[in-house]
């Protein structure tokens, strides 16, 4: 058995942990509409680390490892923290670089135009001297 607070391997039975007095006995009110393990997002952290932004992805995978050892120590709360943690990083990870890419269009289409209008420019000048 470990402990509901603090992942403390206790003897069966136990009421409070020996490390940080937790009642063993006490209801888990951590999350109570949620149920079921949490999804670690390790495979979108991956994706965003390989294809869109590497620290983003990085944090991402930090985080998604962290969920299965919270959720199997019985620290609920923590694990369902820790994969809202990595979906917010690897969902900002894609964000930003949606973001680069379209003020990257932006500048090129911008770029293009300007150097357009310049060109049609000296051409009207020419004519006119």
């Amino acid at each position: 058995m470990f402990c509901k607070n603090c992942g403390t391997e206790l003897q069966d039975g136990t009421r409070f942990c020996t490390q940080c007095g937790a009642d063993q006995t006490a209801p888990m009110t951590a999350y109570p509409s949620k149920s079921g393990r949490p999804s670690t997002h390790m495979a979108l952290s991956i994706i965003v680390t390989l294809c869109c932004c590497i620290p983003f992805g990085v944090v991402g995978i930090v985080y998604a490892a962290k969920v299965d050892p919270a959720w199997n120590a019985g620290r609920l709360q923590e694990a369902w923290e820790y994969s809202r943690k990595a979906r917010n990083w690897s969902l900002w990870g894609i964000g930003l670089t949606l973001l680069f890419y379209l003020a990257y269009i932006i500048l090129i289409v911008a770029g293009v135009s300007w150097a357009m209008w310049w060109e049609n420019t000296d051409a009207y000048f020419t004519c006119l001297m």
